[in-house]
């Protein structure tokens, strides 16, 4: 143990010596030009200071999120902004204090307090704590937990990948604050990219009005209220902006890489990381079974319907296994699931629910570095509905009015939008023109209104008939 603690010492010593540099990659980029901070920035900032003027109710916050969504950006910007605050400022990744160290995080924390002399249940000035990736510490939540009860002048930020592991953890269920970043909306990526600035107040407004209404005139009317202000909104955006966001854009970390092959690279190395590093973790899942996800991944790229038994088949691997994969690649939030309408209490029905990729970004490095059997125009149409997938999983996340679910009849809609007691039904393709698709499922599910969001229109329309309305998609996007 002599030689360990000596070893974690001068971690922390490198930790401690090397964070304002290390922090600077994040903060700014290659010109020294301050980077714009996510939209998530400014209420995970207020958490910390709500602590810094005495309320001890924001003690902790917990980020999870989608490997590669940003986390630990976030963690180096918010230390940045508070450095210069008079307290102990202590950056850990867990991942290397477990597998690099051959150490846990209490023991770290030991040496720490060692260091400064002091115990942290009395602190002289407050501890700043920031844990990255957590999750790599089987003891974490029962560590951190005992930081929060015995010392209220410690401030603690962690991170997670795997948020299922972060979020059933009974020790800090009811102690810290949870905060979800998610992929990149177009507005931020524009942001990051061009330093463009979303209009203030118009991403709130569009979504009260696309999914608050009580027919599709209003929302029409409404939305073409609008007009100018998205107008204005895209004046110097141009449309490689947008392929590029389609493509690989929600995702922070692929937005500096000008080299598209070493894009899906990254993306790929990103997504081999969740496979072989986080599941692990999370399920005892055989390495063969494991081995196996990655070609499991590719023929959800590229399927119209996902059928568990064909898939059973075409693997070699049970159908429960199957299933246990799908759930575990969910709680890692590579695939969102949709469930039929219908299923009540998300009760497993004969309907089979439906798997988008949680980005388009992973959907498209399988197409451009193994390539499709679809055609290109489903091809693109798949893209589109992860895209729109990732929005309205983010509308709906959480938030008890609000879910999502297909329907799942041949010729059904791609999504219904459940607000209340209201279903408005969502339609995404490539050029829509028919409105007999949501029509039909308007009708199944007596929803309010329908949606069609056109890549292929820029021009609203409405359609008295069908009580239904297209939406071209750069509307849908400053949501």
């Amino acid at each position: 143990m002599l030689v360990n603690k000596e070893k974690i010492r001068e971690y922390i010593n490198d930790q401690i010596s090397q964070a304002d540099f290390r922090a600077r990659a994040y903060v700014f980029d290659a010109q020294n030009k301050k980077r714009p901070n996510r939209n998530i920035f400014i209420r995970i900032q207020s958490h910390l200071d709500q602590f810094l003027v005495g309320n001890k109710s924001y003690r902790w916050v917990a980020l999870t999120g989608l490997r590669g969504a940003g986390k630990t950006t976030i963690m180096y910007q918010l230390y940045h902004a508070k450095k210069n605050i008079d307290g102990y400022f202590l950056i850990l990744s867990v991942d290397e204090i477990t597998q690099t160290l051959g150490s846990n995080i209490n023991e770290v924390i030991n040496v720490f307090e060692e260091i400064i002399g002091r115990p942290i249940t009395n602190l002289d000035k407050p501890l700043f704590l920031f844990l990255d990736e957590v999750q790599y510490d089987e003891k974490w939540g029962i560590t951190l937990k005992i930081v929060y009860d015995r010392a209220d002048n410690v401030f603690i930020f962690s991170t997670g990948s795997a948020a299922a592991l972060i979020n059933s953890n009974s020790d800090i269920a009811r102690r810290a604050i949870y905060e979800k970043i998610y992929p990149l909306s177009f507005t931020e990526f524009i942001k990051i990219k061009r330093d463009k600035y979303e209009t203030r107040g118009l991403a709130q407004e569009l979504r009260e009005i696309i999914f608050g209404k009580h027919s599709a005139v209003e929302v029409f009317d409404a939305l073409t209220k609008q007009k100018q202000k998205i107008g204005e909104y895209y004046h110097g955006i141009s449309r490689l902006d947008f392929e590029n966001y389609l493509y690989y854009g929600s995702l922070p970390f692929m937005i500096a890489l000008e080299n598209e092959a070493l894009v899906y690279d990254q993306i790929s190395k990103s997504l081999e990381r969740v496979i072989n590093k986080d599941i692990p973790q999370m399920r005892g899942l055989s390495s063969e079974i494991i081995s196996r996800i990655p070609a499991i991944l590719y023929s959800v790229a590229d399927m119209d319907a996902l059928n568990f038994t064909t898939l059973a088949e075409k693997f070699g691997i049970s159908r429960p296994k199957i299933a246990e994969i799908f759930s575990v690649l969910e709680q890692t939030e590579i695939l969102h699931r949709l469930y039929p309408h219908g299923s009540h209490f998300k009760q497993v029905t004969q309907k089979p629910s439906k798997y988008l990729f949680s980005s388009p970004a992973f959907r498209a490095m399988y197409y451009k570095t193994i390539g499709n059997i679809i055609t290109d125009q489903n091809a693109r149409g798949k893209l589109l509905e992860d895209l729109a997938g990732m929005y309205l999983y983010r509308l709906c996340d959480k938030k008890p009015i609000f879910s999502l679910t297909y329907d799942s009849a041949k010729g059904g809609a791609d999504f219904i939008v459940s607000v209340g007691e209201n279903k408005i039904v969502v339609e995404i393709g490539v050029n829509k023109k028919e409105y007999k698709q949501v029509a039909q499922t308007a009708k199944k599910v007596k929803a309010v209104y329908s949606i069609i969001i056109s890549e292929g229109v820029n021009v609203l329309e409405y359609n008295p008939e069908a009580n239904a309305l297209k939406i071209p998609l750069k509307y849908f996007l400053l949501m």
